[in-house]
C-alpha cells in the first residue's frame, strides 16, 4: 500500500495519529514532509517476549533467538556488541568465521543466530536489530563456560526445564503457521550432563517419522557433541495432511512438541493467523483508512460550511 500524503493543521494531525494508533493497537511509522504534510506508513515491528540469558559448555552449539512480529520487508541484523561486528543481515552471513549462521523458516517470526563449536571468547552480548524507523534492537547475553563448572551446576537446574540432567527443546515458536507447498524445518536440541541419548525420534500425531515413512520427502540430520545433541527434521512440500503435533522424543530424556498449521489460502492469511493472540491484532488495521476518511470528510464540511 503506497503511503498517502495529506496537508492538515497540526492539531488535527496529532488527533488523527492518536486515533490511528489507538484503534490499531500498534505503533505506526509517521513523518512530516517539507511542507508540513503528515504521512502515515506501515505498522512498526516489535519483539516478542524472549529469554535473553544463555549458558552452555564450550564446544557446543549456541542458539540465540530473535522473534520479530510485523517485520514486513524489513531486515533483521545480528551484531556482536563488543566490537560492533555485523554477523548476519537477513539470511546472508557477513563474517569470515563460518561458525556463525542465522536460521529462519519462511512464514515464521524467528531469526535464530547459531554459533557452532562455541568458545569462551564467544561470551558476551549479541544484538538483534531491525532496520525500521526508528530502529529497534534487543540484546542477547551468552556465557560459554567450561565443563567442570557446568557439571557442578547442571543438576541444580530442574526449575529451568532440566530433568535428571537432560533438557529438550525445539527451537522457535510452539505453534506455527506455514503456507501449503513450503518446507518445514524443525531443530530439536537435547542438553545432557554426560551420556547422550541413544536415539532421537520424531513423531507426527503419534506416528513415527523416518526415511521409510509413506509420506516421503523427509530428511533427518543429527549433530552430536559431548554435552548436546541436535536433530533436524526437514519436510518438503507440506500439505494439509502435515497439520498437527510434531514431537521430538529422545530416548531416556524429556520430549518436546510443536503444533504446525498448514494454510491453503493466500500467504497473507498465514501471517494473519500467526498474529492472533498477540498484542497487535492485524485485522483492526483495515478500519484505519475508513475512520481517517470519515474524519477528513467532516473537516471539509466544517471548512466549507462553518457553524
Amino acid at each position: 500500500m503506497v503511503p498517502c500524503e495529506v496537508v492538515l493543521p497540526w492539531g488535527l494531525r496529532v488527533a488523527l495519529l492518536m486515533l490511528a494508533t489507538q484503534t490499531a493497537g500498534v505503533v505506526m511509522d509517521e513523518s512530516l514532509d517539507e511542507y508540513g504534510g503528515w504521512m502515515v506508513g506501515r505498522p512498526q515491528p516489535y519483539f516478542a517476549d524472549m529469554q535473553t540469558n544463555f549458558t552452555l559448555i564450550s564446544g557446543n552449539t549456541a542458539y540465540l533467538p530473535c522473534r520479530v512480529h510485523l517485520l514486513g520487508d524489513r531486515q533483521v541484523t545480528w551484531m556482536r556488541r563488543r566490537d560492533l561486528h555485523i554477523l548476519t543481515v537477513g539470511l546472508v552471513t557477513y563474517t569470515a568465521d563460518d561458525r556463525f549462521q542465522v536460521f529462519h523458516t519462511p512464514q515464521t517470526d524467528d531469526w535464530t543466530l547459531q554459533i557452532q563449536s562455541s568458545q569462551a571468547r564467544d561470551s558476551g552480548a549479541y544484538t538483534c536489530q531491525v532496520n525500521s524507523d526508528p530502529k529497534i534492537f534487543i540484546h542477547m547475553y551468552l556465557k560459554v563456560t567450561d565443563k567442570k563448572y557446568f557439571d557442578s551446576q547442571l543438576f541444580k537446574m530442574s526449575e529451568s526445564g532440566y530433568d535428571k540432567g537432560y533438557g529438550t527443546h525445539i527451537i522457535g515458536e510452539p505453534e506455527r503457521y506455514l503456507q501449503e507447498g513450503s518446507s518445514l524445518s524443525l531443530v530439536c536440541v537435547v542438553s545432557h550432563a554426560r551420556k547422550a541419548p541413544t536415539a532421537i525420534l520424531w513423531y507426527h500425531n503419534n506416528r513415527v517419522l523416518d526415511y521409510d515413512s509413506p509420506r516421503g520427502g523427509i530428511s533427518l540430520q543429527v549433530e552430536k557433541s559431548s554435552q548436546q545433541t541436535s536433530s533436524r527434521l526437514l519436510l518438503s512440500a507440506v500439505t494439509e495432511v502435515d497439520t498437527g503435533n510434531f514431537t521430538c522424543v529422545p530416548v531416556n530424556a524429556p520430549s518436546a512438541t510443536v503444533v504446525i498449521h498448514i494454510d491453503q489460502h493466500e500467504p497473507g492469511a498465514a501471517v494473519h493467523h500467526q498474529e492472533v493472540g498477540n498484542a497487535a491484532p492485524t485485522t483492526t488495521l483495515a478500519t484505519i483508512p475508513v475512520l481517517t476518511l470519515l474524519l477528513l470528510l467532516l473537516l471539509l464540511r466544517i471548512t466549507r460550511y462553518p457553524l
